[in-house]
C-alpha cells in the first residue's frame, strides 16, 4: 500500500481546493494502487465528518499557528538528524509523523508563490511546502499556477523550495513561463487536477426541489468574497454591482438566477474561504422574486459541479467553479482577477469570456457577453466537447508524475 500525504487543501470551506483533494483520493489509486491517505488540513474538526466514502483516509492538523509554531521547529531538528544519519523514530508531532510515513507529499494548493499575494501567505506556502523538504520526502506540486516571481520574499522563497521539489506541475501557459526564467528541470506542463473529479449523481432534496420550481432554465452567479475584497480596495460597492448585474440577467434573459457559494463555512463570518455570507447579502436583495434562488448550503464540490452542470450558463469568480463549467461542457462567463483564469480559457479557445473583475463598475458590459453567451451557447459548449479531451488527458498527467516518483522509490 502506498502512503500519500496531501497538503494545500481541506475539504471544508474553499471547494475549489476540496474538487483538487478529493479527485487525488478517488484517482490515484487507479493509477499506484492501493493508497492510504493523510491529509493534512488547516480544518481538522470539521474535515473529520467530509471523507469521501469509501477512502482509505484520515485526517491531520495542520493550522498554521501549529505549522509555524511546532511543526517547522521539529522538522529543522530532524534535517541537522538526517544530516547525521541518524533516526527519525522519536518524532511524534502529527503532521511530520504523517509526513515520514508517506511515500510522497502531494500539495495541491492550486496557486502559490505569486507576487502580490501578500508576506503572510507567501511564508505560509514556503512553510507548508518546506515541510516535507526538511523532513526528507519528495514532493510533487500538482497543477498550480505560480509566479509572476519579481519581488521579494516571494522571489527568495520560490528560488529555495520550487528547485527542491521532485516535480512542479504548470497548470498552463503563463505558468511555465514564469517558471521558465529560472531553468529548472523538474517543471511538467499539465492541466488542472479537477478537470478529473467526478460530478454527483444527485442534489440535497430541497434544493432539487427548489431548482425543479426553477423549471431548470437557470443561470448560476457565484460571488467571491476575494474579489469582494479587491473591488472595494478600489473603492467600488461590490454588493451593489453584483445586484445591478443579477437584476439586468433577470430583465433582459428572463432566465431565473441561483446565486451560490463555492467556499463555504458553516456560522462562520465572510472571509476568503466562506463566499456564503456576500451571497446571502447579494440574495436578500432579491426576496420578492421566486425566480432568484440564493443557496445557502454547504455542498460538496461533486453537488456544485452538478449544479452547474445543469445550468444554461454560469457566471462565476471562483477558478474552480469555472473548471467545473468547462468541465461539464457550459458556457461560463468568468470575472477573474489572477492570470490562472486566462491559462484555462486559452485552453478552450475562449479567452473573450474572460473578464477582470473590475468590469463590475458597468455591469451593462457583462450582459453583452451574458447575451452573446446565451444566443451561442450550442456553438460554445461543442467548442468546449472539442477541446475537453486534450484537456482531461493533461489533468491526469498529475498521476502519472506522481506514479513515476513512486515507482522509482520501490
Amino acid at each position: 500500500m502506498k502512503r500519500i500525504s496531501i497538503v494545500g487543501a481541506a475539504l471544508s470551506a474553499n471547494k475549489g481546493a476540496a474538487a483538487m483533494l478529493e479527485t487525488v483520493v478517488s484517482r490515484l489509486p487507479s493509477y499506484v494502487g492501493e493508497c492510504e491517505f493523510f491529509i493534512l488540513t488547516t480544518y481538522p474538526d470539521t474535515d473529520s465528518s467530509k471523507i469521501p466514502h469509501g477512502a482509505h483516509a484520515r485526517v491531520v492538523g495542520l493550522q498554521p499557528i501549529r505549522l509555524a509554531m511546532v511543526e517547522i521547529p521539529i522538522a529543522l531538528i530532524a534535517y541537522v538528524v538526517r544530516k547525521l544519519r541518524l533516526p527519525l523514530n522519536w518524532v511524534r508531532a502529527k503532521a511530520s509523523r504523517a509526513i515520514l510515513d508517506s511515500d510522497v507529499v502531494v500539495d495541491v494548493a492550486g496557486i502559490s508563490f505569486v507576487d502580490g499575494r501578500g508576506i503572510p501567505i507567501t511564508v505560509y506556502n514556503a512553510l507548508m511546502t518546506g515541510l516535507a523538504l526538511l523532513l526528507g520526502v519528495p514532493v510533487v506540486k500538482a497543477a498550480q499556477a505560480l509566479g509572476p516571481f519579481h519581488t521579494q520574499p516571494n522571489r527568495f522563497l520560490a528560488s529555495w523550495v520550487l528547485p527542491r521539489l521532485a516535480a512542479i506541475c504548470a497548470r498552463g501557459a503563463k505558468t511555465r513561463s514564469h517558471l521558465d526564467e529560472f531553468g529548472w528541470s523538474n517543471v511538467v506542463d499539465v492541466a488542472d487536477l479537477a478537470f478529473s473529479l467526478e460530478e454527483s449523481a444527485s442534489l440535497p432534496e430541497l434544493l432539487e426541489q427548489q431548482i425543479k420550481a426553477l423549471n431548470n432554465k437557470y443561470i448560476v452567479v457565484m460571488p467571491s468574497a476575494v474579489v469582494r475584497g479587491l473591488f472595494e480596495s478600489d473603492g467600488g460597492n461590490y454588493v451593489q454591482a453584483m445586484c445591478a448585474l443579477v437584476g439586468q440577467i433577470r430583465e433582459e434573459t428572463r432566465l431565473a438566477v441561483v446565486i451560490a457559494p463555492h467556499s463555504y463555512r458553516v456560522g462562520m463570518p465572510e472571509g476568503r474561504m466562506n463566499d456564503g455570507p456576500v451571497c446571502r447579502e447579494i440574495g436578500s436583495h432579491f426576496n420578492a422574486d421566486d425566480q432568484v434562488l440564493t443557496v445557502d448550503a454547504d455542498l460538496s464540490a461533486g453537488e456544485l459541479r452538478r449544479l452547474i452542470a445543469s445550468c444554461d450558463l454560469l457566471v462565476t469568480s471562483r477558478f474552480h467553479a469555472m473548471i467545473s463549467g468547462w468541465a461539464t461542457e457550459t458556457p461560463t462567463l468568468v470575472l477573474g482577477w489572477s492570470h490562472k483564469y486566462r491559462e484555462v480559457l486559452d485552453d478552450f479557445g475562449l479567452s473573450d469570456f474572460g473578464m477582470d473583475s473590475a468590469a463590475l463598475s458597468d455591469p451593462s458590459s457583462i450582459m453583452t457577453k451574458v447575451q452573446d453567451a446565451i444566443s451561442r451557447r450550442g456553438e460554445l459548449a461543442d467548442q468546449i466537447h472539442r477541446s475537453l479531451p486534450a484537456v482531461r488527458e493533461r489533468s491526469e498527467k498529475n498521476f502519472v508524475v506522481i506514479a513515476d516518483l513512486l515507482a522509482t522509490r520501490k
